[in-house]
Formats: structure tokens, sequence, C-alpha cells
């Protein structure tokens, strides 16, 4: 890159047909943070760290494979972990490893001035057979309640044998998910000394293996309070390096292949939409721009990161499902490799009481020999690409919303309001072409709101966006816009007309658009297409500019809701597009 049906069959039977309630947080002082009612100056740090290489360099040095590897083995001997299992006993069942990952948060806490707020998440719902069910999460409280955005990490903590309700076997769930809950864990200690804009919550959500219940509980709290989540990061099946049997597409080559250097990132887009635009592919995107420019150089061993067209692996799900139901911006990590697709058949580990941290004395590709199916290594760099891109994500400036105007052989972004503030922008080009779900190239641009790229390659389709950057911290990717590069014999170039702003917008049943053409375009053939933010088309109206000054009335038959595009169209070219926002 260059930088200028298969169905689990144990997890939804009708057993599991309960929706969750009555989600409270135990923790009133959490809720206030979590609300915006606070005063920041209560949860500042005696030394505030928050420079872009502080988070780097510290996240990279301190996350600690030796801690990781000792809280595995530690919740390995708790012995069932199943969401219905026992909630009385201090040693064995999702009680007593509640309690002692709650007692974890509150140690990291008070060795970090008491700045990381605690609390569980009750709710109800019946699984089975067990009706009440807690969440643990830690509150890290941002320094400005005026960015309301919460940034969220998560791994699930409860695990489950081949029979999803059996309270009593052995499940040591290591790869799924003691992986992803120690992930959590560590960058909780990792990252409690920072001090960031923007509020953190470190989450360990229950009930994931019947069917997604915790997760569904954050989101639906967070929706019916209003709070705004920036971005979700969803930790599931990451640490294990070694593939199974049955391991769910896409995923591994052959049984027991070892892979310590790659991971998926699967992210949302709308069904058989080609174009691979979404602000989830946006947010994967941007994860893997930092692992290539910032963290690869620092790393011994460095990662690849694997975008994936799909949200999830074929049919099975995860926790970041219920945030991107809810239109939240959500992402998941999981291992290249994963032993199983989650029906407990042997000899896949997954779901089975052989899910555990095991001796496998293979030599993966990185040439070090790995002692253990999760791998403390591998399991260490998937931390530190959670964690530096976490802290990023809650220093970044909003996500841009830029005015773009095309031109025959490149584009304009013109960056407006609060936007046009930063000076400072990366603008990103992906060609459809090439097929790729990657960036192609990345432009810099310092000292103007105009950001002109011009020399792209005829006879393309072209998506791009912009990113704002303020103190070296990229804002996550503005909605990507496509712009089709013709041949130069069939350029046009559209000067002298004008598509103004829609009014009123916001609008509800009826807005107005006005067209301001020269002469030249009078009695021209032109069209109004109207998308959304995922590029898909929701509706055109044909336009024919028989005068200097058009007004077209548009009528919200189709029932929109929320921010769309509003493009001119001429002789299939884009003149330009606005937003446009449906209430």
């Amino acid at each position: 890159m260059k930088r200028i049906a298969f169905v689990m069959l144990a997890i939804i039977p009708v057993l599991f047909a309960h929706p969750q309630t009555n989600m409270t947080v135990s923790n009133p002082e959490a809720e206030a943070v979590i609300m915006g009612n606070y005063n920041p100056g209560n949860y500042l740090p005696g030394t505030i760290i928050n420079h872009v290489d502080s988070i780097l360099h510290g996240v990279v040095n301190d996350v600690s494979s030796d801690t990781l590897m000792a809280w595995l083995q530690h919740i390995d001997s708790f012995h069932n972990r199943n969401t219905g299992s026992d909630t009385v006993s201090q040693t064995n069942g999702i009680g007593a490893v509640r309690r002692w990952l709650y007692q974890k948060f509150n140690q990291i806490s008070e060795a970090n001035e008491n700045r990381l707020l605690i609390s569980y998440m009750d709710f109800d719902a019946n699984i089975c057979g067990m009706p009440h069910h807690r969440n643990v999460f830690g509150v890290l409280p941002g320094m400005d309640t005026t960015k309301k955005e919460i940034v969220f990490i998560e791994g699930h903590f409860d695990t489950r044998c081949e029979g999803a309700c059996d309270t009593a076997c052995y499940s040591p769930g290591m790869e799924d998910n003691g992986s992803g809950t120690v992930l959590v864990l560590e960058l909780a200690r990792v990252m409690s000394r920072y001090a960031f804009d923007h509020t953190v919550i470190f989450a360990l959500p229950t009930g994931e293996d019947q069917g997604l219940y915790g997760a569904k509980a954050f989101a639906n709290y967070f929706y019916n309070n209003d709070v705004e989540i920036r971005a979700c990061l969803n930790n599931d099946v990451i640490g294990g390096i070694a593939c199974g049997n049955t391991s769910s597409p896409p995923s591994c080559p052959y049984f027991n292949h070892i892979d310590s250097t790659n991971v998926r990132i699967f992210s949302y887009s709308m069904p058989n939409d080609s174009s691979r635009n979404s602000k989830h592919k946006q947010l994967a995107r941007y994860i893997q721009l930092h692992q290539e420019e910032d963290i690869n150089p620092l790393l011994e061993t460095p990662m690849q990161i694997n975008m994936i067209l799909q949200e999830d692996r074929t049919g099975r799900s995860g926790d970041h499902i219920p945030f991107r139901q809810k239109g939240y911006t959500s992402i998941r990590f999981c291992s290249q490799n994963e032993h199983g697709n989650g029906s407990g058949t042997p000899p896949d580990r997954q779901h089975t009481t052989t899910d555990i941290l095991g001796l496998d004395l293979t030599v993966p590709p990185n040439g070090i020999l790995d002692t253990f199916f999760v791998d403390p290594g591998y399991l260490r760099r998937n931390s530190i690409m959670n964690g530096v891109n976490l802290g990023y994500l809650a220093m970044a400036p909003n996500r841009a919303d830029p005015e773009f105007t095309p031109l025959p052989d490149g584009f304009i972004f013109q960056m407006t309001g609060i936007d046009s503030l930063y000076q400072n922008y990366r603008v990103a080009v992906r060609s459809r072409g090439s097929g790729t779900l990657y960036w192609d190239t990345l432009y810099n641009f310092t000292g103007t709101s105009t950001l002109e790229v011009t020399g792209l390659e005829p006879d393309k389709e072209y998506y791009v966006s912009v990113m704002n950057v303020e103190n070296g911290f990229e804002g996550i990717a503005s909605i990507e816009y496509e712009h089709i590069v013709v041949g130069t014999g069939h350029n046009h170039i559209f000067n002298n007309i004008n598509m103004l702003q829609n009014t009123p917008n916001p609008f509800t049943d009826q807005t107005s658009i006005t067209i301001q053409a020269g002469e030249e375009w009078v009695n021209a053939t032109a069209e109004i297409l109207i998308r959304d933010l995922a590029g898909r088309k929701i509706t055109s109206v044909p336009v024919l500019l028989d005068q200097s000054k058009k007004t077209i009335s548009f009528r919200n038959d189709s029932g929109m809701k929320g921010v769309y595009t509003c493009t001119l169209m001429i002789d299939g070219q884009s003149v330009q597009t606005r937003k446009m926002i449906a209430l």
C-alpha cells in the first residue's frame, strides 16, 4: 500500500429467546460519567500523559505477555464460566470469576489514583435457567465533557462446553474467550494512567455464548440513554495461533496450520455492496493505517491486518453486532487461525474441555518457539494493536464532514465549520479497479482547508475520504465519496454550476434543492441522486435545467431518517455532493 453456511446449532434454541430487561449500572458515579454529568477536574491524574508518542511507546513497552498469561492461568482455575453456572461459590462458576474481575479492576484503579470507576451492569434475561446476570466494566473519565463520544472496548468473559447450558463441565475457554478477557483487563491496567479527552470504557460482558446477551444489554442501555459511542472494539478469540479442522470461513487453510503474525478485522458493510463503503470499514482502515505506520516499526515481529468484507465468520456472530445494530461504529478483532466453529467437534478445541493453554511445541513463521495454544507474544501484539488505537481514538478530533467537488482528474474537499479550524488533514484514496478494501494512497495537507487532489488515473472508480488531524492524532475518516474519472476524451469540466444546500435542513416531510446554472447548462438533463452513508441509492429525481435558477421540491415519501448525501449528476458524472438530514 502506497502511504501518501455454517450455523452454530447450540446458540439459537428457544431456551434463549428472551430479551434482556432492567439494565442498571450499580455504581452511580460511573453512570454519571457515562452520561457526561461530572466534573473532569475530579478525575485528573497528578501528571497528565496523553501525547501521541507517549501513548504509542507507552502501550508498546508496558503491555506484558507475562501478566496476560498469569491472568489467563488464574481464570482457568474457576472450572466453569457458563453464563448459567454457580453464582454463590467463591472458587467455581460465573459468579466467582466476575467477582475476581471486579477485584482486579479495583486493584488497577487503586494503583492509578482511583481514577478508574468500577461497576456492574445488571440485567435480567432467562439464560440457561438463570434469570439475572452481571457484566463487569471500568470507566476512565475523559477530560473534556463537551466531547460526549465514549470509546468502548470489550471481550466477553463467559465460556461453554459442547452443551450450551452445561454448568458442571470443565470449560477453560482460554482462546474463546479468555484471550479477549485478559486483553481488556491488561489494557485497563496499562492505560488507566493516561488522561484522555474522551471517556473510555473497559467492558467484560457475559452471555455471549448463548446469544450476545451482555453486549445487547450494554448497547440497549447506551442507546436508550442517548449515550454517544465513538467506536466499539470487540475482541473475541484473539490469542490462538493454530487452525482447527472446522474453523468457520473465511479462515485458515488446514488443520494445525500456525499463524502468529496476522489478525482478522470483521466489520459491517451493506449486503451485496461491492463498494465496501461503511463507517465500520473506515474504522478498520484507521486501525490498519496505524498498525503499518506507527506500531509495526516498533515491533520485533510486525503484524498484518486482514480486513474481512463480511461482519463475522460465516454463520457466526459476536458482541460488536448489537452495537452496529444500534447505529454505533463497531468492529471485531479475531485471530487469523481459529480452532473450531463452535460446535465442539473434536479434534477442534473451541467450546470443549480442551480449550486450554496447552503445550504446543511448534515453530511459527516468526521463528519463536510457541509453547501454548494461546501464544503469549501473539496475544501481546494484538493487545498493543488495540491499546494504541484505543488511545488515539480517545484523543482524536471529530470525524470530518467535508464538502466534496469532483474534478475531471481528481476532486476537492472543502473543509468548513469546525473542520476548517484544524488546518491539518489526511486525504485517503482507494480505487475500485484494484478491488481492494484498503486505502491505496494518503495525501497530507497542512495550513489550508481547501484540499485538492488531481492526476488520478482515467477510467477508474475512486472512493475518497478525509481525516481531521489535531496534535498528531487522526480522526476517523469521513464517509467515502464515490468519483468516476473517465477517459480524457469524455471529461466534462463542471464550471458555472452550483447546487445550493437544501432548505430547510434538517427537514421532515419536504425540502427544496436549488441549482444555479450558467447559460451553457440551460436545457441540460441532470439528476439528483439521494444515497445513504453506506452509498446505497435511496431515490433519484430527474431534473431539466430549463432556466438559470432551478428549484426542485423533494418530498420524503420513502420515510428517510438520518444523514444522507445529495449528489447532482450530469451525464452520469458527479458534479457536487452535499449532506441532507431527514428527521
